[in-house]
């Protein structure tokens, strides 16, 4: 039997291993939070499970699909109507249906149009590939017309990857399109919620793992990937070596440089930037907006989107309150990387009430601000081929990471598959390896 330590108990790695341990393999699994999970942790609102990071499943995701119904849970995915608006100086505008984009006041009738028919010509675009060198301004100012880039998109865009913004390829666009185009099934858009939090996913994974034999350690970093000059023997840790024939990383790919020898380091790993995101779950005791995710596009504002949580869930699930996410992301040159989270939230929930008067400070019983360092990779023209392979320089060292996943952008569905697609590979190495010796 083989063994395998995989770095990085998020969703890519608990997925490669329970495969792993299906095939037969030996499993370790090193996670430094104290339980699975990675960037889908949790805390408690009125006792129910509520992600720090907002997260929610698309219709035609499937693979995180199967793993929810694999594991027992499919009674508890709710398929829920979904709203989106954008908020425009100082006003929500609806934002869903067609209709809504005939009635976006910021722009005139004509470019509102020209707006909605590109867009529609955009959803249908098949081949992402030509766009990766393409600035997605430019597709989309070509496609509906540089009022609409003025209006929507560059603020978007900005809110988003901030100065990097002229540089995001059209491809990663495309993506955000086919997304949006996976939410609509018959009328309207609907988004699925795992009732009580996606907690109970990674409990009944850690169930499954033990039943299967996988050693979880949690709350355990490795430092260093060991090896023999010509393949992986294992990880170090604090606590000691562990011997593996193969070791995959999920953790963020910058990270994978400070363990692996650098005789052995990717050069595409020592180019790879990430994004971080402050990410503050506000309670208060009535809604902020009538919608599911608002946009801003609003230069006073200092974050990028309203995610209204109890506009897409019963706000019962947490005792009566109202929960709402507002989230920025920034790059690390960026004052917001070393600032304290929860002045931030202070400072945009000052923003909010001067800006768009419905809001009232006073409804606030609850603020808990998170950050994440790095939440996702940071994509320029040309990323293409700057996606690290899965099989490492260094024989027996895999590599499935958030960054691997373009043109999607983060997404657990992609973390399934990423995970299984590195388990495959591992199983099929070590078959070849057995077979030549």
């Amino acid at each position: 039997m083989t063994r395998t330590a995989i770095v990085g108990g998020g969703i890519a790695g608990a997925s490669a291993a329970l495969r792993l341990a299906e095939a037969g393999v030996e499993v370790v699994v090193f996670e430094t939070g104290d339980r699975l999970g990675g960037l889908v942790v949790s805390f408690e609102v009125a006792g129910t499970p509520l992600e720090c990071f907002y997260h929610h499943v698309f219709p035609h995701e499937v693979h995180i699909r199967a793993l929810i119904e694999e594991l027992g849970l499919s009674a508890r995915l709710a398929w829920l109507p979904s709203s989106m608006g954008v908020l425009n100086d100082g006003r929500i505008w609806p934002f869903t249906t067609p209709l809504d984009i005939l009635r976006f006041g910021p722009l005139r009738i004509d470019q509102r149009i020209r707006m909605g028919l590109g867009g529609l010509r955009l959803a249908q675009v098949k081949d992402w590939e030509p766009l990766d060198s393409v600035p997605a301004q430019q597709w989309l100012a070509k496609a509906t017309g540089q009022a609409a880039v003025d209006a929507l998109w560059e603020p978007l865009l900005r809110a988003k990857f901030g100065s990097a913004a002229p540089d995001v390829p059209a491809a990663w666009m495309w993506g955000r399109f086919s997304q949006r185009r996976g939410a609509r099934a018959g009328k309207g858009e609907k988004l699925g919620y795992l009732r009580g939090g996606f907690r109970q996913l990674f409990d009944a994974l850690a169930v499954r793992l033990e039943q299967l034999g996988v050693e979880v350690r949690t709350t355990s970093r490795v430092s260093s990937i060991r090896h023999d000059g010509a393949r992986v023997l294992g990880v170090a840790t604090a606590s000691g070596d562990v011997d593996a024939d193969s070791v995959l990383y999920t953790g963020a790919l910058p990270g994978i440089t400070r363990i692996v020898p650098d005789e052995f380091v990717d050069a595409r790993w020592r180019e790879a930037q990430g994004l971080g995101v402050i990410c503050s779950v506000i309670e208060t005791d009535r809604p902020i907006t009538d919608v599911y995710w608002t946009n801003v596009c609003d230069r006073r504002l200092g974050f990028g989107a309203i995610i209204e949580h109890t506009n897409l869930l019963p706000r019962s699930d947490y005792g009566g309150r109202h929960v709402t996410y507002l989230g920025r992301y920034y790059t690390q040159d960026e004052e917001l990387a070393t600032a304290d989270p929860a002045a931030v939230t202070e400072q945009w929930l000052g923003e909010l009430a001067s800006v768009y008067r419905r809001f009232d400070p006073a409804s606030v019983t609850a603020v808990h601000p998170f950050r994440a360092p790095y939440a996702a990779p940071l994509v320029g023209l040309g990323y293409r081929a700057s996606i690290p392979d899965l099989r490492a320089p260094l024989a027996g060292l895999y590599v499935a990471t958030t960054a691997q996943i373009y043109p999607q952008d983060r997404g657990m569905s992609e973390g399934v598959r990423l995970g299984g697609e590195a388990a495959a590979a591992i199983i099929a190495d070590a078959r070849t390896t057995a077979t030549l010796r």
